[in-house]
Formats: C-alpha cells, structure tokens, sequence
C-alpha cells in the first residue's frame, strides 16, 4: 500500500500514458487490443469498481450504480460477448452522474453516440443495438478478469487513444516513479533528435 493521496495519485497518473505505464510493470497489465474505446475521447484516470455479469445481462450493473463516488472507472467481466450490450446511454448518465469517469467493458455498449455526447469514455469490444437482459447472476466488487489483466477493486486505470493500463493499487507507488523516469527519457530523445543531437 501506499501513503500517496488518491488526489496526487490522480495527478501524476494524469501526466502519464499507458504506454509508459506498462513499461514500468515489465510491459504487462495492458487490456487486449479488443477492447477498445467507442469514441476518441481524451481519456481516463480512475479506480476500478467492478462487475461480473451474466453473458449480455444488466441486472447488477444497475445495483451498482449506487456504489459509485467520484472518480470511478467502472469494469465490467462480459465474458467478451458481443452480440447484447451490457450498457446503453440512459445507465451511462446514471453512472456518470454518480461521478463514473470511464466504463471499461469486455463485451459490448450500444447508444454509442449518447457516451460521446456526454462525455463518457467508453472502452468496449463491440456495439450492438440488441439490449441486455436483467436476469442476473452477477457479482460486484471483486477482482474480475477482463481483456487477459486481472482487475482487483480499487486498482488504478489509465486509458487513452492506444488502450488502457492497470495498476494493481498495491504497487502505485513504484509504478509512478518508473513511469515518470520513463517520460522524461522520451522526452530528452525526443529533445535530442529535435535538435539534430540524434539519427
């Protein structure tokens, strides 16, 4: 664990990419390609609220709506099934209003058009107009595993263009300070080529 506040956590992973993150975690914990986001939103930084559904069933993603604060990323195990959504635009503000900053899921949205609208990153395999069911089972808050990364509740996510790294919480402290080396290394190759000091 760490002493850092969830408010500078935020901070600094905001000035960090994916890319570099996994770079500091030996290039693991990147969510497969698949999943990816539904508009080119400027990205995310949050912490995992998690669900585990029944394939192309709703019912404990709307339980959980009351769970969410401020910040949240909501992760959603699908199974990758694509042919249901598990999310459409009206849950999506719900989510939001209760202070959701991403949904990432392994399977599918629809009403792709309303996260952009409103402003909700949106990372998915697929959009379908088909509606989920509201059946259950479904778990919440627990580690889930989504797009080959185990995602444990309250790990840091970062996503953008490229896709989405995951910090296990346990280990931001340490993954920070390499990410951050690993920008500033960019940086002065970038500096250097620039300035005609590299080939």
């Amino acid at each position: 664990m760490t002493d850092l506040p969830d408010s500078e956590i935020r901070r600094r992973l905001t000035a960090l990419a994916p890319s570099q993150l996994s770079d500091a975690m030996g290039r693991l914990n990147v969510v497969d390609s698949g999943i990816a986001p539904m508009w080119p939103s400027a990205g995310f930084v949050g912490r995992a609220v998690t669900a585990y559904v029944a394939p192309g069933d709703n019912k404990v993603l709307h339980e959980l709506v009351p769970d969410l604060t401020e910040g949240d990323v909501v992760v959603v195990n699908g199974s990758g099934v694509t042919n249901r959504a598990l999310l459409g635009g009206i849950i999506a503000e719900r989510m939001q209003r209760h202070g959701a900053v991403a949904v990432v899921l392994d399977g599918a949205i629809r009403d792709a058009l309303e996260f952009e609208e409103i402003g909700l990153p949106a990372y998915a395999r697929a959009v379908s107009p088909a509606g989920p069911y509201r059946n259950g089972p479904g778990r919440l808050h627990e580690a889930v595993a989504i797009g080959n990364v185990v995602v444990h509740p309250g790990d840091w996510l970062v996503g953008d263009h490229d896709g989405i790294a995951v910090v296990p919480q346990g280990e931001i402290a340490e993954v920070l300070a390499g990410a951050e080396a690993k920008r500033e290394s960019e940086e002065k190759q970038l500096s250097e080529l620039r300035a005609g000091e590299l080939d």
